[in-house]
């Protein structure tokens, strides 16, 4: 049986202390030694989790006192590979069990979600979309103590145009208006850096790996596939639906169809809502952005895939398009080229690797 390869794994718990004009200050306090497994995941335009235990009475005294209230003593877990931070995220919950401490965190793009506009964000004129969507984290980040360090200084142009209206007392969420921005037609994908806290936006995150990066008999531990046509995972037709400025003069309605996928597997239609977006065409956007989503059958391999000498976690992640085959008996072989979606890599207590991956 193939083995996975070692590395040197450690945690790292930093503090966060807001500050009333400047980015919250973040100080590396210390490590912990993990009791068990590791996990860690980077999701695409998500913010990923990380989760470790540990033995209550190893964890240093500066690191417990901020843990047992993480309201007033907010903390960070970073994930260091080799001595290389891979994985860095808030501090959400722990949960305390017998004699073993549960830790869990969420990247750092979980911050976005903290937020909510306070005032009007207003883009009346045709806008780059990266700047509205760099304009929404900084209206909020530009508040007093609500500047969580996420830089958006290196953001660029896209060449695609928007217009947006944010009304405050809608109740606007930062990362659900960027992740709704995101996801129309010719969108884009988005994700924070591990190490310099960047925020970033690109067309599509990733690069074609399908040479370098695969998953075959040689690595895969569990030669078990799974693909689907339910109905949230194939659509020939989509309907969105939006709302406009003018609430006299109803709904502002978007249609989009694939005929290919219609004549193939017959008619499956799709319903979108698009709350607080009234541009025709950014409502049509949604209903291509759907349809381009679901245009052949989700197939999610694993469960577990081992890294090998020349295939590392860090080797690729969330947007890369990587190779898949796996033999499947009397139906042959399935090779895929595919980008991730997820990226779940688990070390045990010896260190060794082991990642499940979602493809789409």
């Amino acid at each position: 049986m193939a083995h996975g390869l070692e590395a040197e794994y450690k945690i790292s718990i930093s503090s966060r202390v807001p500050n009333a004009s400047t980015p919250h200050t973040i100080t590396e306090i210390g490590e912990l030694s993990p009791l068990g497994n590791i996990t860690y995941s980077n999701v695409l335009n998500a913010e990923g989790a990380a989760s470790l235990s540990v033995e209550p009475e190893k964890v240093p005294t500066d690191i417990a006192a901020r843990l047992k209230d993480l309201k007033e003593t907010p903390c960070e877990l970073s994930v260091i590979r080799d001595d290389t931070i891979i994985w860095t995220g808030t501090l959400l919950s722990c949960q305390l069990q017998g004699s073993t401490l549960s830790l869990n965190a969420r990247g750092l793009l979980y911050y976005l979600r903290y937020m909510t506009l306070e005032a009007d964000l207003i883009f009346a004129t045709a806008t780059d979309q990266y700047t509205i969507g760099k304009g929404l984290v900084d209206a909020y980040q530009d508040l007093s103590f609500g500047d969580y360090g996420i830089d958006t200084s290196g953001i660029g142009t896209s060449g695609v145009t928007r217009v947006r209206r944010y009304i405050y007392t809608e109740g606007h969420n930062v990362f659900e208006r960027l992740q709704q921005l995101a996801e129309i037609d010719s969108g884009f994908d988005f994700w924070v850096d591990h190490d310099d806290r960047d925020l970033n936006f690109a067309a599509s995150r990733g690069s074609d790996k399908t040479l370098k990066v695969y998953a075959d008999q040689s690595n895969v531990l569990n030669p078990n596939v799974f693909w689907s046509v339910a109905e949230d995972n194939v659509a020939s037709d989509a309907i969105a639906v939006g709302t406009v400025d003018d609430p006299t003069s109803g709904v502002a309605i978007g249609t989009k169809s694939n005929t290919a996928l219609r004549s193939k597997f017959g008619r499956v239609t799709v319903f979108v809502s698009a709350d607080g977006v009234s541009t025709q065409a950014t409502i049509d956007d949604h209903a291509q952005r759907v349809l381009d989503s679901r245009d052949s059958q989700i197939l999610i391999p694993g469960p577990s895939v081992l890294p090998l000498t020349d295939v590392l976690p860090t080797d690729f992640g969330p947007g890369d398009k990587i190779s898949y085959s796996i033999d499947v008996g009397t139906l042959g072989q399935i090779f895929v080229a595919q980008r991730v979606r997820s990226q779940r890599v688990t070390i045990n207590e010896l260190g060794v690797e082991s990642m499940e991956l979602e493809l789409i």
